[in-house]
């Protein structure tokens, strides 16, 4: 019987009911349909209808600090996209994308139950969330899209290219649609962003973007992005749409962030030599960035900004090191050891190596030589390292010798 009794107790503790304790029936939860909650209409296709809702913005709206529509160009943006031609193409053909998701590994069952997208059209940014109400409606869905996104010339999202546009692409095939995505140019902000303020940031999720660089800070009204699919998975079960009026609203911020964060980086990137810069890190990523896209002259001006030059930072010596590698491809080395000279000073042992390969190979001055191999020899730790520079020493005795 004492058994009986502790089972019992556990049993309780973990909820479970029995005897006078159980209920008889359960109560039924009140349905709450998302029409009551969110401001929307019915967006009829050939397919039936979906249920959509509208959100326009002004051209002058900011987002935080940021305007929506771009006022300078998006060259350097669309070239670091590889898709140059795009910079000619006005604004209004672009289309900034984003989905919510039965799941968040991606794969043919995860479907896309809200689809966020908008563009600007006639000097107003449009946002259509075109929301699943049950999975029948999914070609309605995409087929609303297609229509939303005709004539568009590029995509714009926030790691669509890994997830967002698989998905869409793959329920356009399974549903046996024509896809308005294919052979149309992608920019995934997400990668580009790492590239200018990963080293300050350390974390580059939107959300983080939007606090750090466009000041901009949800209400409460959001919810974390690891929750959506499991309140999606509740509305479908029981029909209570309470939670999915916060899903619209962390769509909606999420397209709307993605507006923001293009005419940002599109201002930046045109414009690096200027007041807007002001951290060592951001300065020294976007000179490194310039000098993967070939704009060398702007690089160098970046590296040597006085900013980096007064930080006496990490970036500091890197700065120097990239300066010194675009003089040694134009083979300008009295300003390449220059630099080499000043990052050496400030503990660089690239710097070191540097100048005891210009030293033994170019100006033929062995004893310098010398000197930097030695001072690598005494820091460095890595074996295979050790015995290179150690073998350079040898040479380089040698060579001393025979002169």
């Amino acid at each position: 019987m004492d058994n009986w009794n502790d089972l019992s107790e556990q049993l309780k503790k973990l909820g479970v009911r029995f005897g006078k304790d159980k209920p008889l029936l359960a109560t039924a939860k009140k349905k709450i349909p998302i029409e009551s909650l969110v401001d929307g209409h019915e967006f009829d296709t050939i397919f039936g209808k979906i249920f959509s809702s509208t959100r326009n913005y002004s051209k002058s709206h900011k987002h935080g600090v940021a305007p929506l529509k771009p006022f300078s160009r998006y060259q350097v943006l669309c070239d670091w996209a590889q898709a140059s031609h795009l910079a000619d193409v006005d604004i209004e053909d672009f289309v900034f994308l984003d989905t919510e998701t039965t799941g968040l590994s991606g794969g043919t069952g995860t479907i896309p139950f809200m689809i966020g997208a908008a563009r600007f059209i006639d000097d107003n940014f449009v946002l259509e969330q075109l929301f699943l109400r049950n999975p029948s409606e999914e070609k309605a869905q995409l087929t609303a899209l297609t229509q939303f996104v005709d004539g568009a010339k590029a995509v714009v999202s926030y790691n669509g290219k890994s997830f967002d546009l698989p998905i869409i692409n793959t329920r356009y095939i399974l549903n046996r649609l024509g896809n308005p995505f294919d052979g149309i140019d992608h920019i995934d902000l997400l990668h580009i962003t790492r590239r200018v303020w990963k080293r300050r940031l350390k974390q580059c999720n939107l959300g983080n973007i939007e606090k750090e660089i466009l000041e901009f800070y949800r209400t409460n009204e959001d919810i974390p992005g690891y929750l959506v699919p499991e309140f999606y998975r509740n509305y479908i079960v029981d029909g209570d749409a309470s939670h999915i009026a916060k899903i619209f609203y962390h769509n909606e911020i999420d397209v709307v962030s993605l507006s923001a964060l293009f005419s940002t980086l599109a201002a930046i990137l045109e414009d690096p030599i200027s007041d807007k810069l002001s951290h060592a890190e951001d300065i020294y990523s976007i000179g490194r960035l310039m000098e993967s896209l070939d704009r060398e002259v702007l690089a160098e001006r970046l590296y040597a900004s006085t900013h980096l030059s007064a930080a006496n930072s990490a970036e500091t010596v890197l700065s120097l090191l990239s300066r010194s590698r675009i003089y040694k491809r134009k083979r300008e080395y009295s300003e390449a050891v220059r630099l080499w000279q000043q990052a050496f000073e400030l503990g660089s042992e690239e710097a070191a190596l540097e100048l005891a390969k210009y030293y033994e190979h170019t100006a033929k001055d062995y004893s310098k030589a010398l000197e930097y191999t030695d001072f690598l020899l005494e820091r460095i730790t890595d074996q295979k390292y050790e015995a290179n520079q150690a073998h350079r020493r040898q040479r380089l005795l040698k060579k001393k010798t025979l002169k």
